[in-house]
């Protein structure tokens, strides 16, 4: 769970450079955050996915933060076949629980849940994703987020 502030605490302590970017407002997608001059291709948007296994009826259910390009949209079979069982977007509810910001304002860094990267991510140099704040966006290199993030997993899950 993590906010702009602990976010920015994270970052420093890692030692790892990075730039806030000002939104000029709430930005919730992808578009919102292109009209202020990101590129496109240096979008990254963090989704929490739950994963439901049904062990007859006993659900268990887990969340994950799935990273991919802004573009990119997530492919449910794909993703079902890597965690097993139901897998859907987390609802706002979930996400403010889980990550503690609003669903747009997502940060990789600090979620508190096993990241994941799709693998066209990979490919990034220069990222821009949320901030903890929908008011402002995270610049970085990608080299230095996965730094930060620490532990992480990649998987083939979008479109």
């Amino acid at each position: 769970m993590a906010n702009l502030n602990q976010i920015k605490k994270i970052l420093d302590a890692k030692k790892v450079p990075y730039k806030i970017i000002d939104l000029g407002g709430e930005a919730f997608r992808v578009e919102d955050v292109i009209k202020v001059g990101v590129k496109a291709e240096e979008i990254l948007k963090t989704l929490v996915v739950c994963s439901e296994k049904d062990s007859i009826k006993g659900i268990n259910k887990s969340y994950v933060a799935i990273a991919l390009r802004g573009g990119d949209k997530l492919d449910f079979k794909k993703v079902r076949r890597v965690f097993g069982g139901k897998a859907t977007l987390a609802s706002a509810d979930e996400v403010l629980e889980i990550a503690g910001v609003p669903i747009g304002a997502i940060c990789p860094v600090g979620i508190g849940v096993p990241v994941y990267f799709d693998g066209k991510a990979m490919g990034l140099e220069m990222v821009n994703m949320g901030s903890g704040d929908l008011t402002k966006g995270l610049d970085m290199k990608f080299s230095d987020l996965l730094k930060a993030i620490g532990e992480y997993n990649i998987l083939d899950v979008s479109q």
